[in-house]
């Protein structure tokens, strides 16, 4: 067991069953309709509870009904439980249906089935005549790496797992991050192709002056040394919450994030897949080395309760710009979040190639907020008064569009060093224009990108699109790559770059 000391303000910074031969026929005649013929569970994980699902029982029959029994047939062996009009039992007796009225069942379970199809019926009796509806789940086996926190005075103690050695995440099982999981200074850990990373809703409940606990999510990746997480076009790394239920599928906030800290180096992101969080990626401090902290190719960061990509990358010392940038990102998307798909925090040094920054107002998901905010200062230690940091940010044949009027914000004490949107499309309102104007050069504001369907976050570019072809070849500073976000041999840029992370090519 080891724990570790966090301080709470750099926190808020940031088998089948041998019942299955039974006949079961759920469409055989009775006196009860159901509101589906089998009760049905999306992939779950091995000993984790499941959201529960719900059947409802109807009385269509013009008369009072009396069900002498309602029960799981496995009984004692079952491993589903039942809530039964409100009994929490897998055994209920004498139950009345009025003419007219329902029922609900609601079922979940805790399997300890490992990549097995679990069954059971949910039996109903009426005078001795009994209907059956099936329940069915897939149990996925993963590993689990679980981590808690515990408060002691103004710090939190973190227990439970951490990496200690060089390590290597391989496919053959998906992985489950349980609370705050830490990769320490000098460790480097290695992601293969294909991995699938999930994390739990972990909650802790931080004390305020008050002694009142705040509750936040807390499962999370944290990086002190490397992360090497290299997928590939046709095998990418997904992070994502563990729910794998269809409503929560593109759901944001139910993990917190990946936070690079200021120690960490040479970390380095390919072909990942970053859903469903609250906070993507963070990464604070300049580069303590000849390399950038963090490097993103051909990433999609979506889905988050706040904010995609957040960088602290200022430095009290005031050397930032003497060392690489702390982010560089190419042929990256980053959609989809509540507030900032960007958010530069006390200026420092970044460079974003080819990316799509796009934030549109979709169902279920609402925005109000500009998605890049660009700032050159930020609080001292005693959080009241602020220092102004260099900065040196530039965008280089990006797309920055959304459903907003603005959707930028630079937000500066004092001139910005070097600030850049170079062969970029931007949006901006008349009003605020001036303000952003200075800092675009060989780029389009307020021409509309014609993405292919933004509602599915389809952010190709259709045929006549202003981005094709009006970008700038091999950027200056980037690794010269020569094809766009699907790095793959039919997505080369040949005519010309595009702007944005996709390559224009017909969509049928």
């Amino acid at each position: 067991m080891k724990s570790c000391w966090l301080p709470i303000v750099a926190l808020f910074l940031l088998s089948l069953s041998a019942s299955c031969d039974r006949p079961v026929n759920p469409g055989e005649e009775g006196l009860l309709t159901f509101s589906r013929d089998t009760v049905m569970f999306d992939t779950v994980f091995t000993t984790f509870l499941t959201p529960s699902e719900r059947l409802i029982v109807f009385n269509e029959t013009g008369r009072t009904l009396s069900i002498d029994r309602v029960w799981l047939e496995d009984g004692a062996d079952s491993e589903f439980n039942m809530i039964v009009d409100g009994i929490q039992a897998n055994d209920v007796q004498d139950l009345t249906i009025l003419s007219g009225d329902s029922l609900h069942l609601f079922v979940n379970l805790k399997s300890k089935e490992k990549d097995e199809l679990a069954r059971d019926v949910i039996a109903f009796e009426i005078n001795g005549e009994v209907q059956r509806v099936p329940v069915e789940a897939f149990i996925l086996d993963a590993y689990f790496l679980t981590a808690r926190l515990a408060q002691e005075g103004d710090f939190l103690t973190v227990s439970g797992f951490f990496f200690r050695q060089d390590t290597t995440l391989t496919p053959d099982k998906p992985i489950i991050m349980d609370g705050p999981i830490f990769i320490p200074e000098g460790i480097t850990v290695t992601i293969l192709p294909g991995t699938e990373i999930y994390f739990t809703p972990y909650q802790f409940g931080i004390r305020d002056s008050n002694s009142a606990p705040v509750f936040a999510l807390y499962s999370w990746l944290i990086v002190d040394g490397t992360l090497k997480a290299e997928g590939t076009g046709d095998f990418p790394i997904v992070f994502q919450g563990t729910r794998r239920d269809s409503l929560y599928l593109e759901n944001p906030a139910q993990w917190r994030g990946l936070w690079f800290r200021e120690g960490s180096i040479n970390s380095k992101l390919k072909h990942c897949e970053i859903k469903n969080g609250l906070l993507g990626v963070q990464v604070d401090g300049p580069s303590t080395n000849l390399s950038p902290k963090l490097l993103m190719q051909y990433c999609e960061v979506k889905n988050m309760g706040a904010h995609g990509i957040i960088g602290t990358g200022f430095d009290r010392t005031g050397t930032a710009l003497n060392s690489p940038p702390s982010i560089i990102m190419e042929n990256c998307i980053v959609n989809t979040c509540k507030q900032r798909t960007l958010a530069i925090l006390g200026g420092g040094h970044y460079r974003f190639y080819n990316c799509t920054f796009a934030n549109f107002s979709l169902f279920r998901f609402s925005r109000r907020t500009p998605q890049l905010l660009l700032t050159n200062w930020w609080y001292n230690e005693d959080g009241e008064s602020i220092d102004v940091y260099p900065t040196d940010i530039e965008l280089v044949n990006s797309i920055v569009w959304g459903s907003e009027d603005d959707e930028v914000v630079l937000d500066s004490v004092l001139a910005y060093d070097n600030l850049r949107f170079d062969h970029c499309l931007i949006k901006s309102s008349e009003e605020y224009q001036p303000f952003v104007l200075p800092h675009l050069f060989d780029g389009f504001m307020n021409v509309d990108p014609l993405f292919n369907d933004y509602f599915t976050r389809d952010y190709r570019p259709m045929a006549g699109s202003p981005v094709i072809n009006t970008g700038v070849d091999f950027p200056l500073g980037s690794s010269f790559y020569l094809d766009d976000f699907r790095n793959r041999i039919d997505s080369l840029r040949y005519d010309g770059f595009d702007i944005g992370a996709w390559e224009y090519y017909p969509i049928e």
